[in-house]
């Protein structure tokens, strides 16, 4: 797959000296990822193609336009992001590119799930339309699970074969998204037999998401046709799957970084050539503060990496994985993807060029508007099921008494939802179960948001809250039903109705009354506002979350991950209390 289509003739006229190039960059050290070295050199580039790298001091043959005086820095390709939800950034794709872009992440393959999963395909259609405002390449893949699993949770869209084909027809769709129902694949579920046929007729790149699968179900996995996995969690587990030839992705994201041990997985081979890098989920605030890809590669050195091997990774291994021919590197007929850094540790770059041109200069985009972007216009909060407080409580299958009934264990970290199940005694009242008096427990509630009429309520273990308060989220993937944590059913219903009054989001609810909303209305997921401003709303909400909840921001994390059914451990959907192992409903009350 070439980016850009090049006049070949026109080229090759530039290299040799018998036409002027648009630009040529001096007094660099040229970071090269095709052999990992560092040297003094000089680049033409012609309609956003570099065209000539001299060194050793040979003369240009003839001048450029323009000459770029790169002051000594380090001179190296865009960065490529492998795997990203824009939807986790929580702006737009427009205003995700806009602020990403400064980082020197100048292509990024997307996977719009989170948005399939409300608005179905017209959601894909909106992220593609809205990334053509963006200075940041954006390529889109079809999401391939939506719902995650169908028999255990309902959501806005279902995509089947048939789905993910025409989104693969679209332009800027390049492959089929991680292939997460991993059981599915191995079992040879039809359903996913067919979506990964779409892609293979067609030719297309296939994402994996294989999470500790291993051993036998590794090697079926990989023969259905997934050639990557950004989901290895051991170094164990990321040379099983290397060895296999797997393309791994280490990641960095704002709910967990699996890049310690894969790093150290990595030391231990000789070639690493299929291992690039990927943010998987991160948030405004975050690539406000610290950075997109290039804050991955910083972690990755402070953990041992090699500073070259990094950008390599983050580079020229990220275009091999998906076969873009002309990205990746410093070299001719490459696209023109250029960043200027001070450093190779990560840090800001000085300048980032896409195609050749300008865009960012130390932090700030050069001759580009950022503001509010467009958005679709329509609520996705339906939720005619919650009628008044009593909808937040849980029938008990005796009058009075007690019985003995799932005490659901949110996990402190948010990458390990539920993992034991465990019942406890708990008394009636009138037909309902109460936790009066048990200040370990909160209810949880996971509310279907697009007018099926289901949804699961739970008492809770380990979610602290302060009070009686509710916080309420639409952000909880990969469905992204609403999902209620409360101690007091009064605050859980006027957390609700704020979702329905915004379009979804978050808010935090303190005795039946909200004191603070980080509207969400583009999906109940995304903010149309630029990254600057939603990030200050963002903080706002967290400073309120942390009068109500003792685990802060942590406990957005945990309740945006606890309905994912393809996960190990005890999950909670709008249908149920499923075992991530088994893929089955198991029972609320013991029998």
């Amino acid at each position: 797959m070439f980016v850009l289509k090049k006049d070949r003739v026109r080229l090759v006229n530039a290299a040799m000296g018998r036409i002027p190039c648009d630009t040529t960059f001096v007094n660099c050290k040229l970071v090269n990822v095709l052999t990992g070295e560092i040297y003094a050199a000089e680049v033409d580039v012609l309609d956003g193609v570099i065209v000539n790298v001299r060194e050793n001091g040979r003369p240009a043959p003839m001048a450029s336009a323009k000459v770029v005086d790169c002051g000594g820095r380090y001179l190296m390709p865009g960065y490529i992001d492998t795997h990203m939800h824009v939807e986790s950034t929580m702006m737009v794709p427009e205003n995700f590119g806009k602020q990403a872009i400064v980082w020197g992440t100048t292509t990024a393959v997307t996977d719009p799930h989170e948005i399939g999963n409300v608005m179905g395909i017209d959601g894909v259609t909106f992220m593609l339309e809205s990334a053509l405002n963006s200075p940041l390449r954006q390529y889109v893949l079809a999401p391939s699970c939506v719902p995650a699993v169908p028999k255990l949770e309902g959501a806005g869209a279902a995509f089947f074969a048939e789905e993910v084909g025409k989104m693969m027809d679209m332009d800027g769709v390049i492959g089929i998204a991680e292939i997460m129902d991993y059981i599915g694949v191995y079992d040879n579920d039809p359903r996913m037999v067919d979506i990964i046929e779409e892609g293979l007729k067609r030719g297309l790149f296939l994402q994996g998401h294989a999470p500790s699968v291993t051993g036998d179900a590794l090697n079926a996995y990989i023969c259905a046709g997934p050639v990557s996995c950004h989901e290895a969690r051991t170094a164990d587990e990321v040379i099983e799957k290397l060895r296999l030839g797997m393309h791994i992705n280490v990641k960095s994201s704002s709910l967990s970084s699996t890049a310690k041990l894969l790093v150290e997985g990595m030391r231990k081979l000789n070639f690493v050539d299929g291992v690039s890098i990927c943010t998987d989920d991160v948030h405004a605030s975050d690539i406000l503060k610290t950075g997109h890809i290039n804050h991955v590669v910083n972690v990755c050195i402070k953990n041992g990496l090699d500073p070259v091997t990094a950008a390599r990774c983050a580079t020229f291994n990220a275009a091999r994985e998906y076969h873009f021919e002309d990205l990746g590197a410093i070299a001719p007929g490459y696209v023109a993807d250029i960043q200027l850094v001070d450093s190779l540790e990560g840090i800001m770059p000085y300048q980032v060029y896409v195609e050749g041109k300008l865009i960012a200069q130390e932090g700030k985009l050069v001759d580009i508007e950022v503001g509010i972007a467009g958005d679709p216009k329509v609520n996705t909060v339906n939720i005619p099921q919650i009628k008044g407080e009593e909808d937040f409580m849980l029938k008990a299958p005796v009058a009075d008494g007690e019985v003995e009934v799932m005490l659901f264990e949110t996990a402190r970290s948010a990458m390990r939802p539920g993992q034991t199940l465990k019942y406890g005694k708990l008394p009636v009242k009138d037909g309902y179960v109460s936790i009066e008096g048990r200040e370990d427990l909160s209810w949880l509630t996971i509310i279907n948001r697009y007018g099926a009429g289901d949804m699961t309520v739970v008492p809770a273990q380990q979610f602290e809250l302060n009070g009686k308060c509710a916080i309420a989220s639409t952000i909880s993937h990969d469905s992204h039903n609403l999902t209620v944590i409360y101690n007091d059913t009064a605050s859980a219903l006027a957390a609700a109705r704020e979702m329905e009054r915004v379009g979804g989001g978050m808010c935090v609810v303190k005795e039946g009354e909200v004191i603070a909303t980080l509207p969400l209305p583009v999906g109940g997921l995304m903010s149309p506002l630029p990254c600057a401003e939603l990030a200050e709303q963002i903080d706002k909400f967290g400073d309120a979350l942390g009068m109500v909840c003792k685990d802060g921001d942590n406990a957005v994390l945990r309740i945006a991950i606890m309905a994912l059914p393809v996960r190990p451990g005890f999950i909670i959907t709008d249908r149920g209390v499923v075992s991530g192992d088994t893929q089955e409903f198991v029972d609320i009350f013991k029998k």
